[in-house]
């Protein structure tokens, strides 16, 4: 019976330090929705992403459907580039028209970079894709689809974006893209997820090709990586909001 009793108390105090870790660690409070709308079978939600960081308006695509064929977050709204502004939302109604549900919070991309911090706020991105974790039902619960060779050949998650500073308790800053975090209060937001990088300072990016083509390339890529339905075009006619 003591040992009984120590056991419950073990498990009792686990589990408030783990939820009092939650709290301290918590990147997102409760998302207020604004506006809803629908475009040609997507639902269109605009609402107000809050944290200790700040706030931060964003837009949400979701596709009419019960479960999405994936889920896609994206960094920021727009590439501001030599005074000219590419918009990144006909690129995420694009993603949403072949089946994925895609949050973009509403903000500018500055391009190139200033230096190595530029477009790296990392707390808004990461909130962002915790919205889309918590609201958004995913083909096979998110999980990767495999072959006989184990090698994916089906993702449920993507990112388009630069990687960002982590903001999990740290001594300095980590760079990662939002569905990575080494913070074990967090863990259970990690998912397998491809990577298309824009505004990245090192190794391969996609900044100039986006700019260039409006993001065909990197829609039809998501396509085949995300099992998305076929992409001709990238959806036109969408402005985006200042951010």
């Amino acid at each position: 019976m003591r040992f009984s009793s120590a056991v419950t108390l073990f498990v009792l105090t686990a589990a408030f330090v783990f939820a009092k870790d939650q709290d301290r660690n918590k990147v997102c409070d409760a998302a207020s929705a604004s506006t809803a709308d629908h475009y040609a079978g997507v639902i269109v939600q605009k609402f107000t992403l809050r944290g200790e960081w700040g706030r931060n308006d964003a837009t949400v695509y979701l596709p009419e459907k019960e479960i999405a064929e994936a889920a896609v977050v994206f960094s920021h709204s727009s590439i501001l580039a030599q005074g000219a502004s590419t918009d990144l939302l006909p690129l995420a109604l694009t993603l949403a028209h072949a089946g994925a549900a895609v949050i973009v919070p509403e903000r500018s991309l500055l391009w190139p970079p200033t230096d190595q911090s530029t477009n790296r706020e990392g707390a808004v991105v990461v909130c962002a894709a915790h919205w889309i974790l918590d609201h958004t039902e995913v083909f096979n619960n998110g999980m990767p689809v495999v072959n006989d060779q184990n090698i994916v050949v089906r993702g449920g998650y993507a990112y388009v974006g630069p990687r960002v500073c982590d903001p999990a308790p740290s001594s300095h800053c980590q760079f990662r893209i939002p569905f990575h975090t080494d913070d074990a209060a967090l863990s259970r937001y990690y998912r397998h997820s491809a990577w298309v990088p824009v505004g990245e300072t090192e190794g391969g990016d996609s900044t100039d090709r986006i700019i260039s083509d409006g993001g065909l390339q990197a829609a039809r890529w998501l396509q085949k990586n995300l099992g998305l339905a076929p992409i001709i075009a990238v959806v036109a006619g969408v402005s985006s909001s200042e951010p």
